[in-house]
């Protein structure tokens, strides 16, 4: 019996996910909450808000004010850092003996993040309804090479911490 609809169409084999160009991300997202405070371009006084997702290239903001699209935010945070009070790392160091410099590896705590001033511009935007706040998603724009590291530097120290400390299934 011939199918309703027209020719029935076979399957391919394996397809691949298909990420829409809305979806792709160019760094990798991280899932830490932290507070910050920001300053909407043109207008006075600071609010309080709250960060998650961070990544090298923005993070997510929620907050009870509702943004135009493309809003231009300078926003500055103390990235966490009490993870880091139970952490050691490997680092190498070089001795000068007589025999010439000698590589020496030694754990050491890693330092404290900088405080950051960075400024972003809103893109996405939804309505959470169980917090009752509006969400945006923030591309990071004006960054330092030195701001850059910091974000990077922060990333790996938390995959580190995350990898170390997660229980096993």
């Amino acid at each position: 019996m011939p199918p309703l609809f027209g020719k029935r169409k076979e399957p391919k084999g394996p397809q691949k996910a298909q990420i829409s160009p809305a979806q792709k991300r160019t760094s990798f997202r991280m899932p830490v909450e932290f507070d910050v405070l920001y300053t909407l371009h043109g207008r006075q006084g600071r609010r309080r808000a709250r960060a998650n997702d961070l990544s090298s290239g923005g993070l997510r903001l929620s907050t009870d004010e509702d943004f135009l699209r493309e809003s231009i935010l300078d926003i500055d945070f103390n990235l966490p850092e009490d993870f880091l009070a139970d952490m050691v790392i490997e680092k190498e160091v070089y001795e000068q003996t007589p025999f010439g410099l000698r590589p020496e590896t030694v754990k050491v705590q890693p330092p404290g993040f900088k405080p950051l001033h960075m400024r972003g511009i809103t893109l996405s935007a939804f309505y959470d309804v169980a917090t009752r706040k509006f969400a945006y998603g923030v591309k990071f724009t004006d960054t330092t090479e030195e701001m850059q590291e910091e974000l990077s530097r922060f990333i790996h120290l938390w995959q580190l911490h995350y990898l170390r400390t997660r229980k096993l299934d």
